[in-house]
């Protein structure tokens, strides 16, 4: 029989792989490796009923270390049933496929765990170009994929991979994957992009790496032009006869474009900072799981060198007038430009202040910390700074008002407005604000965000800045990952230059057009421009000298884009007051205002609100969540006339019990919600969608069979959609139309979910979530370990220096270096030692079902005003009191509490408890009028 080249090389291939029978007696092992520059490719197949493969604990080893960037591959079977916990033997795959590079021609010694241990040895062999092709193709291809699921699971930003697969395909000259050759014909607007880049969203910072690595960056290019002129916003429209409502002194030595944070008295810092310790360390902790902390908090705390414990001994109502938290923006993760503002009742604040500042400048002296006494504005300010700006904090006093900040343009616009003008007290919008949410409130939290504040961030210089401290970062990254990629193939990598020439880095990497690169520190990673990561000089302080045409091109079209679509910006404020319930409970009364609002910058968001009304669908008896709308078509469906759409979600069991894996896992939490949806009248958005495309037709009981598994049921005006025909017969008949109180547009009730019958399901998808999570933890540490080689007991301080945050598990556990019987080490959270993917376990608790114990909140849109308000109660936890320094959680990242001394003898009285309500005002519905079938 003749052979063709290609097969014969095949069946050497195969030939050559000796697997040992110690670990895998029953196992088929197949493999072939082809020999290639820079890089051959290999593939091994290992199959078998006896044999236990855990698709997501397969790795291999081998000796010389010359395997590299490996992929699983498997068969459909296995890409179903695969899982991440638990013994593989209960859910075997038929049949897993790995495919590598490697470097050179002699004999690989490899083992491969599945994870039971196979060692074998594989001999490269030379194949003709077209079966290389192929084999590297079909490396490509599940490389591609893996790299895909992972971005895909969200557990944490895709820079791991991202910087994978770009360097590959260039360096190999391979077809970028498909979402990354996809990508620039699917660009946002030019406004939503600037929104996007305030909030550092994930897309933009892949997109900005993928350019980065594919050679599309501005390495070289010149920034000669001047930066192009703000845009023209249009004046808010306020009335000629203003209202003179009080103004609290603080304002007055605020800068108008600052945001404003204000507690009024400094008890009122401590509860916030309580409430959020006791749930988790951050207000994001109080609701989601979280896999990883970013340490904001000890950032800033460092950077303005306050200590919490001398805050403790000393400050507080006795000491404190009134504080605020004040800012140019919230970006805590790079560095912001943010400051708290004192009012100071005696001398003992500026003491404790400086007594600080000297204990700081000690601590921080073997990092380069000095002191400067500068002249701003014909005062004295200090600043303490290292050369890095892990330390960066500037110290003004004005009288009575003391402002430590991050930001020397904070301090000269706080020093410039010491008389009052160019304030944000003394500015016609803030005015207006004070007369709708006056000082009598007595609000725990007054919160303002002026247009100017808004108007800022959207200015050229910020545009531009924030552009380039996203590249700055990813710069960074980039280094990070091709340093571990160059320890990972045993080439040089000691500079940017060698990276470069060994491929792990583009051409001209390191160069940017203001001057700025990353640069090798004995203590990490810096900016030569901007200092540490996490520490960059704040924008405002920032000088831009010139701009790219790229840069001035994207500058004026925004300018252009605001002109037209957006015009002004809407000033925002909401007050917030809190009430003592029974059983450790409060009431917080939320209030917000959006005014005066220019609607145009909305677009369809606002056109599908219907106009206000009391009237209202009447929940369901049993409904633990209801909400309803009052909509219409607008520039969606213009045909749609005025209606009410609702929702509610019954307490009950849920429908179906909801396991925490398998496909289209949204869609089956949705089907397992015992919930309806409908609207009234009937000509509404649900029957503007295609539901009777089958033709259904309602039967005597206005029931119709439609598509998805849903049922419909129309009668009295009403038309309500469930996946439960019962529920939907138990519900419809209880529906009627009544009169509110007050109007509204949009209207929310949620119950106590934590006594609900409903509990089990929340806590299901929060458990669900967080083994996700966890387990998406511990891939991350395999993948630094196969992909680059990191040693598994150093993969956790690489990741989390990668991620620049710490590793959590979000059930709670702790992670642990284990050694299989094999010898395999992996990490694995101790919270899975008791887990069982069938039920959830008892001890296990929801964030949210924590705290959270009911809110009534409504929205209504009135005139050039939108107006929400929303009464939440939460649960306390009885505890000692503690202290912190409150807007660092607040702007997220936790951190450790301290004890609050008691009032020594002679000091003022603290303010009295707070009042407790049986119920504070809420929207009461008239008894249904008998009968009524509107």
């Amino acid at each position: 029989m003749n052979l063709r080249q290609p097969q014969l090389v095949a069946l050497l291939a195969a030939a050559a792989v000796l697997p040992s029978l110690q670990a895998a007696a029953y196992a088929r092992v197949e493999g072939e490796a082809f020999v290639g520059r820079p890089f051959g490719v290999a593939r091994i197949t290992v199959s078998g009923p006896e044999v236990a493969i855990d698709l997501n604990r397969v790795v291999i080893q081998d000796r010389a270390g010359r395997v590299l960037y490996p992929a699983v591959g498997t068969r459909l079977l296995g890409r179903l049933i695969g899982q991440v916990l638990g013994d593989p033997t209960d859910r075997p795959a038929g049949a897993a496929t790995v495919y590598f590079l490697f470097r050179g021609e002699a004999p690989l010694e490899i083992t491969l765990y599945t994870p039971d241990a196979i060692e074998l040895s594989l001999q490269p062999v030379r194949a003709n170009p077209r079966a290389f092709d192929r084999q590297l193709t079909a490396w490509w291809r599940q490389y591609s994929t893996t790299a895909r699921e992972a971005r895909a699971a969200g557990n944490h930003p895709p820079l791991v991979h991202d910087y994978l697969t770009t360097m590959l395909s260039r360096r190999l000259g391979l077809e970028p994957p498909l979402l990354d050759r996809l990508r620039p014909d699917d660009n946002p607007p030019l406004t939503t992009e600037s929104v996007e880049l305030l909030l550092s969203m994930e897309r933009l910072r892949s997109e900005v790496m993928i350019d980065t690595m594919l050679g599309r960056g501005d390495f070289g290019e010149p920034a000669d032009l001047a930066l192009p002129p703000a845009a023209r916003w249009a004046p808010l429209p306020l009335p000629a006869d203003l209202p003179q409502p009080e103004i609290e002194p603080l304002a007055m030595h605020v800068p108008h474009e600052c945001f404003y944070v204000r507690f009024g008295r400094f008890s009122n810092y401590l509860w916030l900072n309580r409430l959020v310790e006791e749930y988790g360390g951050d207000i994001s902790s109080m609701v989601s799981l979280r896999s990883y902390i970013a340490p904001m908090s000890k950032r800033v705390q460092r950077q303005l060198g306050l200590e919490q414990s001398v805050l403790a001994e000393l400050l507080g109502d006795r000491v404190i007038a009134d504080v605020a938290i004040i800012g140019r923006d919230t970006f805590t993760h790079e560095g912001a430009a943010i400051g708290m503002l004192f009012q100071a009742r005696n001398e003992v604040l500026g003491s404790d202040l400086q007594g600080q500042r000297k204990r700081a400048l000690a601590r921080e002296q073997e990092f380069g910390a000095t002191e400067e006494i500068l002249t701003i504005e014909g005062r004295e300010v200090s600043l303490l700074s290292t050369p890095d700006n892990r330390v960066r904090s500037f110290y003004a006093v004005d009288g009575d008002y003391h402002l430590v900040s991050t930001s020397r343009s904070i301090v000269e616009r706080f020093l410039e407005v010491s008389d009052g003008r160019g304030s944000l007290g003394a500015s016609d919008e803030f005015r207006m604000a004070r007369d709708a949410m006056p000082l009598d409130r007595q609000d725990t939290i007054f919160v303002y965000f002026s247009a100017a504040f808004f108007q800022g961030l959207l200015s050229p210089a910020y545009q531009v800045e924030l552009e380039r401290r996203m590249k700055s970062v990813t710069d960074i990254e980039l280094l990070q990952l091709a340093r571990l990629a160059a320890q990972g193939e045993d080439v040089r990598g000691d500079s940017v230059d060698d990276l470069v020439e060994a491929g792990l880095l583009p051409r001209g990497f390191g160069r940017r057009p203001d001057g700025s690169g990353p640069l090798l520190a004995d203590d990490g990673l810096l900016d030569s421009r901007r200092g540490a990561r996490g520490y960059f000089v704040p924008i405002p302080d920032v000088a831009i000298r010139g701009v790219t045409r790229a840069e001035a091109e994207r500058v004026q079209s925004l300018t252009a884009a605001y002109a037209q679509d957006w015009r002004r910006m809407d000033p925002l404020m909401v007050g917030i007051r809190r009430f003592a319930l029974d059983d450790d409970r409060e009431r917080l009364v939320i209030d917000g205002e959006l005014a005066p609002l220019d609607e145009s910058k909305y677009g369809w968001l606002l056109s599908i609100l219907g106009p206000p009304t009391r009237e209202l669908v009447t929940p369901a008896k049993n409904d633990i969540v209801s909400m309803q709308v009052s909509a219409r078509g607008g520039v969606l469906l213009p045909s749609v006339p005025p209606h009410h759409l609702f929702l509610g979600i019954q307490d009950m069991a849920p429908l179906a019990d909801l396991q925490p894996t398998g496909l289209l896992k949204t869609f089956q939490m949705i089907r397992t919600t015992p919930g309806y949806v409908g609207s009234w009248p009937a000509a509404g958005f649900l029957d503007a969608l295609p539901f009777n495309l089958g033709g259904s037709v309602p039967d005597e009981n206005g029931f119709s069979r439609l598509p998805f598994g849903l049922w419909r049921r129309q009668g009295a005006g009403f038309s309500v959609l469930a996946f439960d025909p019962k529920l939907l017969a138990e519900v419809t008949p209880q529906l009627r139309v009544a009169e509110a109180e007050t109007e509204a547009q949009i209207r929310l009730h949620v119950g106590d979910l934590s006594q609900a019958k409903f509990e089990p399901w929340v806590n299901g998808l929060y458990y669900m979530r967080g083994l996700e999570a966890s387990a998406g933890n511990t891939q991350l540490l395999q993948t630094l370990n196969q992909q680059l080689h990191v040693p598994v007991d150093e993969a956790r301080q690489v990741a989390e220096d990668l991620l620049d945050a710490q590793l959590i598990c979000p059930l709670g556990g702790k992670y642990e270096l284990k050694e299989n019987r094999d010898g395999l080490q992996y990490w694995r959270s101790t919270a899975w030692d008791n887990h069982s993917l069938a039920s959830i376990p008892e001890d296990f608790e929801a964030p949210l079902l924590k705290w959270f114990r009911g809110v009534d909140a409504h929205l209504i849109k009135d005139g050039d005003r939108i107006i929400a308000r929303a009464e939440l109660d939460i649960q306390r936890t009885p505890a000692e009191p503690k202290i912190e320094l409150p807007f660092f959680d607040l702007f997220g990242g936790g951190q450790k509490a301290l004890k609050a001394k008691p009032p020594q003898p002679g000091a003022e009285e603290l303010p009295p408890p707070l009042p407790k309500v049986d119920r504070p005002p809420t929207i009461e519905l008239p008894p249904p009028p008998p009968g009524n079938d509107r």
